[in-house]
């Protein structure tokens, strides 16, 4: 390799790894579940949604273990980051394995690091990046070379059996090509094989059983689990009673993930404009990495960018299969990344743009950074606002994932007395909604930046009203 791209590489190496410094000095929640994972670092309880079904043991049990060294919202982010050092070497064997160049490897594993949707979920109190961890396993399981590598075998069976206790939904939509690798596997060495399956159940069971006793029994947790999820479909799938429109939504969604975090890699090998004629080997591995992923995120749920991360890795061995490394595109690719990123999408939430902007805004990393200034702003200005006498309780109208929202202020804000819209008292109360405030302009405007604003009610208030969208 030319010294030219050694200094590249090891550039973009160490820019990474500065870029995420500074989200480890996070203390607030970052969105609803996050705030579920610290709470259920002090008390684990699937029933009060501590977490939320079906439960992620293993996520808040590293967390709990890091806690000592730092907040629970830190220690989400250390456990994200790690998971993150784990999967980008992974993802380097894998292209070396499949291109067998070290130029491809280096480069696919640059361009997946720098991705929009990789940067911020290994920067945020999120177990969505061990899905990417999980389908690098997979995905390694299934193109390694069972004749000289076979005690990798058990290895990768055994690290999915533990992933999963991470996040669930990876073990589901890996199942078939983690069935097709051992099957494919076990026409050339069983004896591997057999060993990764004893392991991989061991693994799995580890978790899975003192979860299962946690809330009464598997067929407790297999309940609570299905009402989530159906929960979650019926909101966005028209498969489960959703509206036309929120499908239509969650696809446009979907769309807007896909070109935000998949362009530059068609910017980086020349796709389509150069298109070298080959066969993709292994097609139907592919297909099993592939498929089960896709139509869970276009005909059930997607709720953010992070959902597509289990697709990744097979997307850009496609696209590095088909196009060709070029050094100044990579370059180009990557500067493109960052610039989608880091891009000030804040300064869109008040514009006719929000709706659509905010889209890219909260599947980028400047997002989580945005949020944690965000919410040290409404802490000063809550204690503010307790200090001059304010009445309690205090009404949250904020209904988005992102903090802050009714789960979030109970959690990061517990000194303040929360409540929803429809408990406001008859008398003087404040009110949080988002940057837009109520619709009713008569309040009085307490204090407000591009993700809150806070208001006062007059006595007695209006009919509660929902916030602005």
């Amino acid at each position: 390799m030319p010294a030219r791209q050694r200094f590249l590489f090891l550039t973009l190496a160490l820019v990474w790894l500065a870029l995420r410094i500074p989200h480890f000095s996070s203390r607030f929640s970052f969105d609803w579940d996050s705030s579920q994972y610290a709470r259920g670092i002090a008390e684990f309880n699937l029933f009060k949604h501590q977490p939320h079904p079906p439960g992620y043991l293993l996520w808040v049990l590293s967390a709990r273990i890091l806690e000592p060294l730092a907040g629970p919202m830190q220690a989400q982010v250390m456990v994200a980051f790690l998971m993150t050092l784990l999967a980008l070497p992974i993802f380097y064997l894998l292209v070396r394995r499949v291109l067998e160049s070290q130029v491809s490897a280096l480069t696919c594993t640059a361009l997946l690091a720098y991705s929009p949707a990789v940067a911020l979920n290994s920067s945020i109190p999120s177990p969505s990046i061990t899905d990417l961890l999980s389908s690098l396993v997979a995905g390694y399981l299934a193109f390694l070379d069972p004749r000289s590598k076979a005690w990798r075998i058990p290895l990768c069976l055994a690290a999915l059996g533990l992933l999963a206790g991470f996040h669930q939904s990876n073990l589901a939509l890996l199942a078939p090509l983690i069935a097709a690798a051992a099957i494919n596997h076990w026409r050339h060495t069983w004896r591997p094989v057999c060993v990764g399956l004893i392991l991989g159940t061991l693994g799995f069971i580890a978790w899975y059983v003192p979860l299962a006793n946690s809330v009464g029994g598997s067929s407790v947790l297999s309940n609570l689990t299905s009402v989530q999820f159906h929960e979650a479909a019926s909101k966005s799938s028209v498969f489960y009673g959703a509206p036309l429109r929120s499908h239509l939504s969650m696809t446009l969604n979907n769309i807007i993930y896909c070109v935000m975090n998949f362009a530059p890699w068609l910017l980086a090998f020349g796709l389509p404009f150069i298109w070298q004629r080959k066969t993709i080997q292994d097609r139907w591995f592919y297909a099993l990495w592939l498929i089960p992923t896709l139509i869970v995120l276009l005909g059930i749920h997607s709720g953010r960018a992070g959902y597509w991360l289990i697709a990744f890795p097979p997307v850009l061995l496609l696209c590095a299969s088909l196009g060709r490394i070029r050094f100044r595109a990579t370059i180009a690719a990557v500067l493109v990344s960052l610039a989608i990123s880091y891009f000030p999408y804040g300064r869109l939430q008040f514009s006719t743009l929000a709706p659509i902007s905010y889209v890219f805004y909260r599947s980028t990393p400047r997002i989580a950074l945005d949020i944690e200034a965000s919410q040290r702003n409404l802490d000063q200005t809550l204690r503010q606002v307790l200090q001059s006498g304010a009445p309690q309780p205090f009404m949250c109208a904020r209904d988005v994932p992102e903090a802050p929202n009714i789960r979030t202020v109970t959690y990061d804000f517990s000194y303040v007395n929360w409540t929803l819209p429809e408990g406001a008292p008859a008398v003087h109360s404040i009110w949080l909604f988002d940057q837009h405030g109520p619709h009713n302009q008569t309040w009085r405007p307490i204090a407000a930046d591009n993700f809150w604003s806070l208001w006062q009610a007059t006595s007695p208030p209006p009919q509660a009203p929902s916030p602005a969208r």
